[in-house]
């Protein structure tokens, strides 16, 4: 339980990832990918936040989602399929897919960020979605990331 709220359970990043059928050669990667940069104030032994991960996640995802747009829509002119990956990759529908996985459980936030709300700030889901992408990435390569994405 956290901060006297009976209904949230934390999920390890391990039952997240065994949760999504997920495998990770480095759970480095995965630990890395939740742990926002509260969590490193209260937590020395935690050593970096996700920003440089939901950086390299945000690049993965508009790449994968462009190529699957581009592959399945071989006619729709670019401006179209621009304007597709854009909704498709824009924060409200990244954090909408973050909470389909119920990802805001995993996160590893400091007390003051997950007490003003943080496992439901849309943001907050987005940049942890665009890190654990990143993570996948980094650990299995992208077709790694297109079998999670694109089952």
């Amino acid at each position: 339980m956290e901060n006297g709220d009976l209904h949230f359970v934390q999920e390890s990043p391990e039952q997240l990832a065994a949760r999504l059928g997920l495998e990770f050669n480095d759970p480095l990667l995965l630990h890395r990918s939740l742990t926002h940069r509260s969590y490193l104030n209260e937590h020395p032994e935690a050593l970096e936040d996700n920003e440089r991960l939901e950086f390299l996640g945000d690049a993965v995802l508009d790449f994968v989602v462009g190529a699957w747009l581009y592959h399945h829509y071989p006619e729709m002119p670019e401006g179209d399929l621009t304007r597709m990956r854009s909704a498709l990759v824009h924060t409200e529908q990244l954090a909408d897919f973050a909470r389909q996985i119920n990802l805001g459980n995993a996160m590893r936030l400091g007390r003051g960020e997950s007490q003003a709300g943080g496992r439901e700030r849309s943001a907050l889901l987005c940049d942890t979605f665009e890190a654990f992408i990143g993570a996948i990435y980094l650990d299995g390569g992208i077709e790694k990331v297109e079998k999670f994405l694109f089952p």
